[in-house]
């Protein structure tokens, strides 16, 4: 097992209800663990939080452009998160592709990240 990180550059929180020393600054990953899609990124905020959030991650490359978006929740009183669903943005051209041909366009994108941004937004 090799635990890469994910630097995080950018956090907007719409919620304003975690203070700012509390957010992640990177995200951990193993990519040797799951070879059937990209890999599941694991974050833990400093406090736990106060109220259920719905929390964005976007994968820019070196130019600054998304090129992968994930999304999940984080429940009032969590302090540890998983991003699971990584989807590269802007594939919709190849959805004539077979899965396993697919899933390289995926790691090729994936293979080009640079940063994170984190986005966190109140849920009602």
């Amino acid at each position: 097992m090799q635990v890469m990180k994910l630097q995080i550059r950018t956090i907007t929180d719409h919620s304003h209800s975690i203070r700012w020393t509390s957010y992640p600054r990177e995200l951990e990953y193993d990519e040797e663990q799951h070879t059937d899609r990209l890999p599941m990124l694991h974050g833990e905020l400093g406090v736990a939080a106060p109220r259920s959030l719905r929390l964005v991650l976007r994968v820019h490359n070196q130019a600054g452009i998304p090129i992968i978006e994930g999304q999940n929740r984080v429940e009032a009183g969590q302090r540890s998160f998983t991003i699971g669903e990584l989807r590269p943005l802007g594939i919709e051209a190849y959805a004539h592709k077979r899965e396993a041909e697919r899933l390289q366009i995926a790691r090729r994108i994936w293979s080009r990240r640079a940063y994170g941004t984190l986005t966190f937004l109140a849920t009602p």
